[in-house]
């Protein structure tokens, strides 16, 4: 089980890409393979993903959703081939969540990205996001999964002690960075269609008190 403390930082974490729902998932042992619904796209029911965080629309960690077998489905195949996936097309056939669901919370885009230590899988983390996933999104969950591979090995969820480097620095490292990476990228626009307030899925408001409170410092708006 992940640690609350962890919980609530990936929560905070998770906020710039205006998550219907983000889920991690850590490798363990094939343990519900008799009433596991994807027990037939399992290959050996040895090991499997298990559902260990839910925030978001759903803190539920049951339903079908909370084993994966490696290679099954989008999720499983992240954990197989160790690759990231990206998805902003017909989500409802790809077997993520109840096609009724994505609608309802209007879910526009899917990454699953690996969570790998030491060349060894942790697990997966997965985001339904209501916008858009860019590039420089993309690069900003890739740092938080590496991020969490490094706090959630097992030899680290087994006792209380965070790591050395604290937890709320790394991970505000990681935000600031993708507001810098953004910035750069609006030419320093803050507001407006193609500001960086909309394309992080926040209010200008909230991206400049964000901005105050990790120091990121303003950017030129250039004219051209």
């Amino acid at each position: 089980m992940i640690d609350g403390r962890v919980a609530d930082l990936i929560e905070n974490l998770a906020l710039p890409f205006d998550p219907a729902l983000l889920r991690i998932w850590l490798l363990g042992p094939g343990d519900l393979c008799s009433v596991c619904p994807m027990r037939l796209e399992c290959p050996d029911q040895t090991r499997c993903l298990h559902l260990e965080l839910s925030i978001g629309t759903t803190a539920r960690l049951d339903g079908p959703f909370r084993r994966f077998p490696i290679g099954a489905r989008e999720v499983g195949r992240v954990a197989l081939e160790r690759q990231p996936i990206v998805a902003s097309r017909e989500l409802p056939t790809l077997g993520l969540a109840d096609p009724a669901w994505l609608t309802t919370h209007s879910v526009a885009s899917f990454a699953a990205l690996p969570m790998v230590h030491e060349e060894s899988l942790v697990g997966v983390l997965a985001l339904f996001a209501r916008r858009s996933l860019g590039d420089t999104d993309l690069r900003s969950l890739a740092a938080a999964a590496r991020l969490l591979a490094l706090v959630l090995t097992p030899s680290r969820t087994t006792s209380p002690p965070m790591p050395s480097v604290p937890m709320e620095r790394t991970l505000a490292e990681v935000q600031r960075r993708a507001i810098e990476e953004t910035l750069e990228r609006t030419r320093g626009r803050v507001s407006g269609p193609r500001g960086a307030a909309a394309i992080l899925g926040l209010k200008p408001t909230t991206l400049h008190s964000r901005m105050k409170k990790l120091g990121v410092r303003r950017i030129a708006q250039s004219r051209a």
